[in-house]
């Protein structure tokens, strides 16, 4: 049996039926993941902290601790949670909704009514991606910057002494910039290496997550270096 799982959070159980029957039918999904559930989010995050699934299915509005706050919680405690994917799904139509599930964390997102094939299709989309992005190309577990220290497989960050909280994205930025500091990095290298792909937001995407490592690493504030119609370059002295 794999040890590899996708858990589905949704409190709707038609829904929540209709997901776990596409994904278990599908030959890629049934043959490597164990499809797990939950309809609240309190068990929710039990059940990714005893699991650390590949990729959670979540719904924005569920009893216990909605989406949003579950995301929150997942992506800033990997050495509980592990590392997920959160694919997200929403009732919710207005464009503030969206941007406050992608501000917790959420890679991707579908609003309901949705078509189950759309949402297997870019659930191999988001697994792919993951699987063949790999910034630590050389098997980097310990990286440093200044007085920043990164634990690559513990997902942590630590600066001045005192651990950082990071989502996901926001790891993989700080880390390809150390990686490649002294590199003027246009932001759609960025995006291809940290998000995957250019990222359907627009490269001013970019821009957000580096304002977000300025305000959680104020010392970075005079290390990240602007440049005016490419990208960014983390200073290399």
């Amino acid at each position: 049996m794999t040890n590899k799982s996708i858990l589905i959070v949704e409190d709707d159980l038609e829904i929540k039926t209709l997901i776990q029957f596409f994904l278990e039918k599908d030959d890629e999904f049934k043959n490597t993941y164990n499809i797990l559930t939950s309809q609240d989010g309190l068990k929710a995050l039990k059940i990714i902290q005893e699991n650390k699934p590949e990729l959670i299915v979540l719904d924005l509005m569920i009893p216990g601790i909605d989406g949003v706050n579950v995301s929150k919680q997942v992506k800033s405690n990997a050495y509980l949670y592990g590392n997920p994917l959160i694919f997200m799904l929403t009732a919710k139509s207005e464009i503030d909704d969206i941007v406050e599930g992608f501000n917790a964390g959420c890679d991707d997102y579908l609003r309901k009514p949705f078509d189950p094939r759309e949402l297997i299709l870019r659930i191999k989309k988001l697994l792919s991606l993951k699987n063949q992005t790999n910034i630590f190309s050389k098997n980097e577990t310990t990286l440093e910057y200044k007085d920043i220290t990164m634990y690559i497989d513990q997902h942590i960050a630590i600066s001045s002494g005192s651990e950082i909280e990071l989502s996901n994205k926001e790891f993989n930025l700080l880390a390809f910039l150390i990686l490649n500091k002294g590199i003027a990095l246009s932001r759609e290298k960025i995006l291809n290496n940290v998000w995957g792909e250019n990222y359907f937001l627009g490269d001013r995407t970019v821009d957000v997550y580096v304002g977000k490592l300025r305000d959680k690493i104020p010392n970075l504030f005079n290390y990240i270096k602007t440049i005016k119609g490419v990208g960014y370059q983390l200073k290399n002295n």
